[in-house]
């Protein structure tokens, strides 16, 4: 259901990692019941508010350390 949504907004499947998504220079990762959007200010407001009006949520602001696979 998620992704299906990523993808109806313009968000791509990125080929390196099924649960990154790309979209101009905005890249979201999803983990379990979290996502992570990376990108400069402007762009991240607009995705934010795109996903929004699909779900509620609640911004835990930046993130200090990301430790990843």
């Amino acid at each position: 259901m998620v992704k299906k949504f990523f993808k109806s907004i313009g968000l791509k499947l990125a080929n390196t990692n099924p649960n990154l998504f790309i979209e101009n220079k905005v890249y979201i990762l999803l983990f379990f019941n979290n996502i992570l959007i990376i990108e400069k200010r402007r762009y991240l407001n607009i995705i934010k508010i795109r996903i929004l009006r699909k779900w509620r949520y609640k911004d835990l602001g930046p993130i200090e350390v990301f430790i990843g696979s």
